[in-house]
Protein backbone atom coordinates (compact mmCIF):
# COMPACT_ATOMS: atom_id res chain seq x y z
CA UNK A 1 0.00 0.00 0.00
CA UNK A 2 1.35 3.49 -0.89
CA UNK A 3 1.77 6.56 0.96
CA UNK A 4 -0.12 9.40 -1.22
CA UNK A 5 2.12 12.20 -2.92
CA UNK A 6 -0.57 15.23 -3.17
CA UNK A 7 -0.97 16.31 0.45
CA UNK A 8 -2.77 20.03 1.63
CA UNK A 9 -0.02 22.31 3.46
CA UNK A 10 -0.10 25.70 4.47
CA UNK A 11 2.61 27.84 5.68
CA UNK A 12 0.25 28.71 9.04
CA UNK A 13 0.68 25.16 9.94
CA UNK A 14 4.36 24.53 8.92
CA UNK A 15 5.94 27.09 11.33
CA UNK A 16 4.33 28.31 14.60
CA UNK A 17 6.02 31.25 16.13
CA UNK A 18 6.42 31.59 19.73
CA UNK A 19 8.86 33.13 21.58
CA UNK A 20 10.28 31.25 24.68
CA UNK A 21 14.08 31.18 25.91
CA UNK A 22 15.37 29.19 29.04
CA UNK A 23 17.70 30.32 31.35
CA UNK A 24 19.44 27.41 32.21
CA UNK A 25 21.00 29.51 34.94
CA UNK A 26 17.91 29.45 36.73
CA UNK A 27 18.45 25.60 37.38
CA UNK A 28 18.66 25.05 41.15
CA UNK A 29 22.53 24.29 42.76
CA UNK A 30 20.63 20.85 43.89
CA UNK A 31 17.86 18.85 43.22
CA UNK A 32 16.46 14.97 43.32
CA UNK A 33 15.41 13.19 46.01
CA UNK A 34 17.30 9.32 46.14
CA UNK A 35 19.86 10.83 45.83
CA UNK A 36 19.89 14.52 46.32
CA UNK A 37 22.61 15.68 43.50
CA UNK A 38 24.76 18.92 43.95
CA UNK A 39 26.15 21.01 40.80
CA UNK A 40 29.60 20.35 40.37
CA UNK A 41 30.79 23.23 39.01
CA UNK A 42 28.79 26.65 37.35
CA UNK A 43 26.78 26.78 34.36
CA UNK A 44 28.79 27.06 31.48
CA UNK A 45 27.66 28.09 27.86
CA UNK A 46 28.90 28.98 24.27
CA UNK A 47 27.77 30.75 21.61
CA UNK A 48 27.55 29.75 18.03
CA UNK A 49 31.11 30.72 17.30
CA UNK A 50 33.15 29.51 20.40
CA UNK A 51 30.81 25.82 20.90
CA UNK A 52 33.23 23.95 19.46
CA UNK A 53 35.13 24.11 22.53
CA UNK A 54 32.74 22.03 24.19
CA UNK A 55 31.76 19.91 21.31
CA UNK A 56 34.82 19.90 18.53
CA UNK A 57 33.77 17.95 15.56
CA UNK A 58 29.67 18.28 16.59
CA UNK A 59 29.81 22.12 16.21
CA UNK A 60 29.27 22.69 12.71
CA UNK A 61 25.81 20.12 12.45
CA UNK A 62 24.75 22.32 15.02
CA UNK A 63 24.80 25.28 13.56
CA UNK A 64 23.28 23.92 10.41
CA UNK A 65 20.43 23.03 12.38
CA UNK A 66 20.23 26.27 14.17
CA UNK A 67 21.72 26.33 17.41
CA UNK A 68 22.20 29.79 19.14
CA UNK A 69 23.36 28.41 21.93
CA UNK A 70 24.98 25.46 24.33
CA UNK A 71 24.75 25.24 28.08
CA UNK A 72 26.55 22.14 30.11
CA UNK A 73 25.89 21.61 33.73
CA UNK A 74 26.77 18.81 35.71
CA UNK A 75 25.64 17.08 39.44
CA UNK A 76 27.04 14.65 42.02
CA UNK A 77 25.83 12.41 44.67
CA UNK A 78 26.22 10.13 47.32
CA UNK A 79 27.48 7.35 46.06
CA UNK A 80 28.77 8.34 42.84
CA UNK A 81 25.73 9.29 41.15
CA UNK A 82 26.24 11.72 38.46
CA UNK A 83 24.11 13.80 35.74
CA UNK A 84 25.51 15.72 33.10
CA UNK A 85 23.45 18.05 30.74
CA UNK A 86 23.93 19.82 27.80
CA UNK A 87 21.05 22.05 26.42
CA UNK A 88 20.58 22.91 22.98
CA UNK A 89 18.58 26.18 22.13
CA UNK A 90 17.76 25.65 18.29
CA UNK A 91 15.96 28.66 17.30
CA UNK A 92 12.85 26.53 16.19
CA UNK A 93 11.04 23.60 17.79
CA UNK A 94 11.35 21.97 14.28
CA UNK A 95 14.87 22.20 14.18
CA UNK A 96 14.82 21.27 17.89
CA UNK A 97 13.10 17.91 16.37
CA UNK A 98 15.22 17.06 13.77
CA UNK A 99 18.57 16.81 15.82
CA UNK A 100 16.78 14.98 18.29
CA UNK A 101 15.46 12.19 15.64
CA UNK A 102 19.13 12.12 14.27
CA UNK A 103 20.85 11.27 18.12
CA UNK A 104 17.40 9.61 19.42
CA UNK A 105 17.07 7.37 16.26
CA UNK A 106 14.02 4.81 16.49
CA UNK A 107 15.78 2.25 18.80
CA UNK A 108 14.62 2.58 22.76
CA UNK A 109 12.09 3.31 24.86
CA UNK A 110 10.10 7.16 23.69
CA UNK A 111 8.06 8.58 26.28
CA UNK A 112 6.08 12.28 27.36
CA UNK A 113 7.31 13.95 30.32
CA UNK A 114 5.30 16.80 31.09
CA UNK A 115 4.92 18.43 27.70
CA UNK A 116 8.68 17.23 26.78
CA UNK A 117 9.53 14.05 24.42
CA UNK A 118 12.22 12.02 26.29
CA UNK A 119 14.11 8.69 24.95
CA UNK A 120 15.97 7.54 27.55
CA UNK A 121 18.50 4.97 27.60
CA UNK A 122 20.64 3.03 30.61
CA UNK A 123 23.34 6.01 30.16
CA UNK A 124 22.41 8.43 27.63
CA UNK A 125 19.09 9.68 27.03
CA UNK A 126 17.71 12.52 24.48
CA UNK A 127 14.93 15.25 25.19
CA UNK A 128 13.19 17.63 23.41
CA UNK A 129 11.19 20.76 24.88
CA UNK A 130 9.93 23.00 22.48
CA UNK A 131 13.02 24.75 20.92
CA UNK A 132 15.39 23.15 23.42
CA UNK A 133 17.51 19.81 22.52
CA UNK A 134 18.78 18.01 25.75
CA UNK A 135 21.41 15.11 25.90
CA UNK A 136 21.60 13.53 29.83
CA UNK A 137 24.14 11.84 30.74
CA UNK A 138 23.73 9.34 33.91
CA UNK A 139 25.58 7.14 35.97
CA UNK A 140 24.35 5.69 39.12
CA UNK A 141 23.72 2.53 40.76
CA UNK A 142 20.60 0.51 40.44
CA UNK A 143 17.65 -0.29 37.52
CA UNK A 144 16.65 1.86 34.72
CA UNK A 145 13.70 3.17 36.55
CA UNK A 146 16.17 5.01 38.62
CA UNK A 147 18.04 6.52 35.94
CA UNK A 148 14.85 7.39 33.96
CA UNK A 149 13.36 8.74 37.47
CA UNK A 150 16.86 11.08 37.92
CA UNK A 151 16.01 12.32 34.58
CA UNK A 152 12.82 12.84 34.64
CA UNK A 153 13.65 15.07 38.13
CA UNK A 154 16.26 17.01 35.93
CA UNK A 155 13.68 17.53 33.04
CA UNK A 156 11.53 18.98 35.77
CA UNK A 157 13.46 21.48 37.12
CA UNK A 158 14.30 22.55 33.70
CA UNK A 159 10.71 23.16 32.48
CA UNK A 160 10.43 25.62 35.39
CA UNK A 161 12.84 27.63 33.15
CA UNK A 162 10.42 27.91 30.38
CA UNK A 163 7.85 30.47 30.12
CA UNK A 164 5.92 29.04 27.34
CA UNK A 165 7.24 25.98 25.41
CA UNK A 166 6.72 26.31 21.77
CA UNK A 167 4.40 23.00 19.85
CA UNK A 168 5.90 21.26 16.86
CA UNK A 169 4.25 22.20 13.27
CA UNK A 170 0.98 20.65 13.23
CA UNK A 171 2.43 19.25 9.40
CA UNK A 172 4.53 16.84 11.78
CA UNK A 173 1.92 14.63 13.30
CA UNK A 174 -0.23 14.06 10.06
CA UNK A 175 3.12 12.90 8.47
CA UNK A 176 3.66 10.29 11.65
CA UNK A 177 0.16 9.19 10.86
CA UNK A 178 1.39 8.27 7.60
CA UNK A 179 4.45 6.65 8.03
CA UNK A 180 5.80 3.41 8.61
CA UNK A 181 6.31 4.54 12.26
CA UNK A 182 6.50 7.89 14.10
CA UNK A 183 9.65 8.22 14.52
CA UNK A 184 10.99 7.45 10.85
CA UNK A 185 9.52 10.97 9.95
CA UNK A 186 12.60 13.61 10.08
CA UNK A 187 13.55 17.03 9.76
CA UNK A 188 16.27 18.59 7.64
CA UNK A 189 17.40 22.40 8.12
CA UNK A 190 19.46 22.17 5.20
CA UNK A 191 20.16 19.29 2.70
CA UNK A 192 17.93 16.33 2.74
CA UNK A 193 19.39 14.54 -0.17
CA UNK A 194 22.16 15.36 -1.31
CA UNK A 195 22.07 13.64 -4.87
CA UNK A 196 19.29 16.46 -5.66
CA UNK A 197 20.19 18.89 -3.69
CA UNK A 198 16.98 19.21 -1.79
CA UNK A 199 15.93 21.10 1.69
CA UNK A 200 15.34 22.23 3.93
CA UNK A 201 12.03 19.80 4.87
CA UNK A 202 10.48 16.09 5.47
CA UNK A 203 11.39 12.77 4.59
CA UNK A 204 9.92 9.58 5.86
CA UNK A 205 9.80 5.93 5.21
CA UNK A 206 5.89 5.15 3.98
CA UNK A 207 4.16 2.19 5.29
CA UNK A 208 5.01 0.61 1.49
CA UNK A 209 9.04 0.74 3.37
CA UNK A 210 10.12 3.32 0.82
CA UNK A 211 11.24 6.74 1.80
CA UNK A 212 9.68 9.64 0.92
CA UNK A 213 10.55 13.33 0.86
CA UNK A 214 8.86 16.87 1.14
CA UNK A 215 10.67 20.22 0.35
CA UNK A 216 9.08 23.23 1.73
CA UNK A 217 9.78 26.24 -0.39
CA UNK A 218 8.86 30.47 0.13
CA UNK A 219 6.31 30.67 -2.91
CA UNK A 220 3.83 28.49 -5.29
CA UNK A 221 6.07 29.61 -8.27
CA UNK A 222 9.48 28.39 -6.20
CA UNK A 223 7.81 25.11 -5.85
CA UNK A 224 6.84 24.67 -9.45
CA UNK A 225 10.48 25.56 -10.70
CA UNK A 226 11.41 23.31 -8.23
CA UNK A 227 9.29 20.58 -9.22
CA UNK A 228 10.10 20.89 -13.11
CA UNK A 229 14.09 20.74 -11.91
CA UNK A 230 13.66 17.27 -10.66
CA UNK A 231 11.37 16.27 -13.10
CA UNK A 232 14.35 16.92 -15.44
CA UNK A 233 16.43 14.80 -12.79
CA UNK A 234 14.65 11.84 -13.56
CA UNK A 235 12.64 11.49 -10.28
CA UNK A 236 9.73 9.58 -11.55
CA UNK A 237 7.10 10.52 -9.12
CA UNK A 238 7.11 14.25 -8.13
CA UNK A 239 3.77 16.68 -7.09
CA UNK A 240 3.18 19.75 -5.73
CA UNK A 241 0.94 22.00 -3.39
CA UNK A 242 1.18 25.49 -3.03
CA UNK A 243 4.71 25.96 -2.01
CA UNK A 244 5.50 22.41 -0.67
CA UNK A 245 7.15 19.66 -3.44
CA UNK A 246 6.84 16.02 -2.57
CA UNK A 247 8.30 13.19 -4.60
CA UNK A 248 9.87 9.60 -4.09
CA UNK A 249 12.48 8.22 -5.86
CA UNK A 250 11.31 4.82 -7.26
CA UNK A 251 7.65 4.14 -8.91
CA UNK A 252 5.24 2.77 -7.09
CA UNK A 253 1.31 1.61 -7.47
CA UNK A 254 -1.03 4.13 -5.09
CA UNK A 255 -4.05 2.53 -3.87
CA UNK A 256 -6.87 5.07 -4.57
CA UNK A 257 -8.80 4.37 -1.36
CA UNK A 258 -5.91 4.69 0.86
CA UNK A 259 -5.27 8.25 -1.05
CA UNK A 260 -8.75 8.97 -0.12
CA UNK A 261 -8.23 8.23 3.56
CA UNK A 262 -5.36 9.80 4.01
CA UNK A 263 -6.19 13.06 2.12
CA UNK A 264 -9.75 13.00 3.75
CA UNK A 265 -7.69 12.80 7.17
CA UNK A 266 -5.52 15.57 6.07
CA UNK A 267 -8.35 18.21 5.02
CA UNK A 268 -10.66 17.43 8.32
CA UNK A 269 -7.46 17.66 10.55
Amino acid sequence: MAIPFLLLFSLTLLFPVSESFADPHALPDSFGSQPILTRVDEIKTWAPDDMYEHVNGEAELLKRYGALSLAYTSYEGEGGAYLSSEILDLSESINAYGLYRLYAGCDGEEYDFSGATVLSGDYASHAIIGRYFLRINVDIDGTSEKVRLLVDEFLSEFLKTLPSPESLPAILERLKEIARKPCEVDYHPEHMDYDLEAGPGYTWIGIDEKRYYMSLLTSQDEAETYATGLRNKDVPTVYTWKNTVIWQKEKSEESESYHKEVLKKIVEG
